[in-house]
């Protein structure tokens, strides 16, 4: 028998002792974060509530969803923003990306690579891939109230050396939204 994502999510849910989860909506969600500074490694998501939307789509909560939201991480993605006002962004060009996934205290994917090209499945305008991976299976899961971030870092996809640079990253998945299930 095959475990859904919506199963897993009301499995951890209960544990944590979340049993209105069940009554939210499921949806399908996307959260990103950028840094529009050059470096070599970043810190995505971390202090995201100090950032504002285009930089941002994460709002006043930061890097935490509400006591009933959760997000069940199916597809990571990276992308270059082209300025400092997040507004425009672009593929990796020559460019593959180390990153970790960090839950809490636990660090769930460790040194992970993203290599330039990855599957072509987002694009700006049409013209610039960015590189996504895909999780097999059902998915992490991001639950309610628990802090997460994405540390990474770019590097040249040729020479496999570091490269300062700005650097963006999408979490695709599904979600479980403040939407009580009611008819009007």
């Amino acid at each position: 028998m095959a475990i859904s994502a919506q199963d897993k999510m009301l499995y951890v849910a209960n544990k944590l002792g979340l049993t209105d989860l069940k009554n939210m909506q499921g949806s399908t969600r996307v959260v990103y974060d950028q840094n529009t500074t050059a470096a070599l490694d970043h810190n995505l998501f971390a202090n995201a509530s100090t950032r504002s939307f285009p930089i941002t789509n994460l709002g006043a909560n930061g890097n935490q969803f509400q006591v009933n939201e959760a997000l069940l991480v199916e597809q990571i993605a990276f992308f270059i923003p082209d300025a400092d006002d997040g507004q425009n962004y672009a593929g990796l060009g020559s460019r593959s990306v180390k990153f970790d996934l960090v839950i809490g205290n636990k660090t769930v994917i460790k040194d992970a690579v993203v290599e330039l090209g990855g599957q072509q499945a987002f694009y700006n305008d049409g013209t610039s891939p960015s590189s996504i991976l895909t999780l097999e299976g059902v998915g992490i899961l991001i639950p309610p109230q628990v802090e997460f971030y994405v540390r990474a870092s770019a590097f040249n996809a040729n020479t496999r050396v570091a490269t300062s640079q700005r650097l963006g990253c999408y979490l695709f998945g599904t979600a479980a939204l403040l939407n009580f299930n009611t008819t009007i």
